[in-house]
């Protein structure tokens, strides 16, 4: 399904009454996070948070970040050796551990979506107030209402279980909900958020967040986006090749290396991140300098990922690999019955010898 392509550019002009009617709806949700408690006590002037309060605390409390779908590897025995024929995946995702991504990637992810995401408590009342000032009347304009990292893993984690649902109208409706910008909806992505960062450590949060994160042209996960773009791991990323990754997250689809088309809406919202990295001083001088001034054509080296059993190697391994997937999908180690299983190998990360 292609639910994860339906997202767009959100930039909308601002009208004067559409940013008062923003800023008032956030100044709401502003006063209820001071009301209850979970932002630090900073007065908002005016407003009233009782009804608020009684929609907040009947939204559910707490999401798991989970396992993620990976790839499959199938391996197969030629001159006594094990041999790599085949991935087959759902989602072209690899997982990497905290230690495993590169500081650069970090950096980028914080200073330019989350600049106090050590400080708060999965929602940051300073961000959400600013970002009420640009919001339209009946939405929450291009900023997404000033989410934080941990509140934009929620989304993801959403949009992903959306994708696992059986259906495809079941897909798309769950898929529309967890992408909906309305207060309702942003109430209850701040509650859960606080729920995550209750249970998780900011460094669980944001290594959810970098394996989870949609990078365009069917790509999850920053592993398996430094792969595609770049043919390198994810390990070791220079600044402006972390900073152009995580410029995609905000538009996938305009902003992705796929296509030297979407080269300058990647350049544009890269530098502002390098800018946020040098501000924050994770950059010196030179090495910001160095990066603005590099042009993704230099850097980007596109790699199709070779999956599915039509892409095996070896003459005949086509049908072999496909005998061998659909024995695989009947084993009863998947799950007791074949729902069970098919969802099974979709999340992956299964080697088969």
């Amino acid at each position: 399904m292609s639910a994860q392509k339906t997202s767009a550019s959100r930039t909308k002009p601002v009208s004067a009454v559409g940013a008062f009617v923003g800023f008032v709806g956030f100044s709401v949700l502003a006063g209820l996070l001071v009301t209850i408690g979970v932002t630090p006590a900073i007065a908002v002037a005016g407003v009233t948070t009782t009804s608020t309060i009684g929609v907040f605390e009947s939204l559910p409390e707490y999401i798991e970040i989970g396992d993620l779908p990976q790839r499959n590897e199938l391996y197969a025995y030629q001159g006594g050796k094990s041999v790599h024929f085949a991935t087959v995946y759902d989602q072209n995702r690899q997982e990497l551990q905290f230690d495993q991504i590169s500081d650069q990637l970090k950096n980028a992810a914080i200073d330019g979506e989350d600049k106090r995401f050590y400080e708060h408590g999965g929602v940051d009342m300073t961000s959400l107030v600013r970002a009420g000032v640009g919001s339209l009347a009946g939405g929450l304009g291009e900023s997404g209402g000033g989410s934080t990292l941990t509140m934009q893993l929620v989304r993801n984690i959403k949009m992903n279980q959306a994708l696992e649902l059986t259906t495809p109208e079941e897909r798309l409706k769950a898929y529309n909900d967890a992408v909906e910008q309305t207060i309702p909806r942003k109430l209850e992505e701040m509650k859960l958020a606080i729920g995550l960062a209750k249970k998780y450590t900011h460094k669980e949060i944001l290594t959810g967040y970098l394996n989870i994160a949609y990078f365009g042209d069917q790509t999850y996960g920053v592993q398996a986006a430094a792969q595609h773009y770049y043919n390198k791991s994810a390990t070791d990323l220079t600044p402006a090749e972390a900073a152009s990754i995580l410029a995609i997250v905000q538009s996938p689809n305009t902003r992705n290396l796929s296509n030297p088309k979407y080269y300058d809406a990647n350049v544009a919202r890269r530098n502002v991140i390098l800018k946020s990295m040098y501000a924050q001083k994770h950059l010196t001088k030179a090495e910001y300098d160095e990066a603005v001034k590099s042009n993704p054509k230099d850097y980007v080296h596109l790699t199709q990922p070779s999956q599915g059993c039509k892409a095996s190697v070896g003459d005949g391994s086509q049908f072999f690999c496909d005998y061998a997937v659909q024995v695989v999908k009947e084993m009863s180690q998947l799950g007791a019955t074949q729902k069970e299983r098919d969802t099974a190998w979709r999340n992956g990360g299964y080697k088969i010898q």
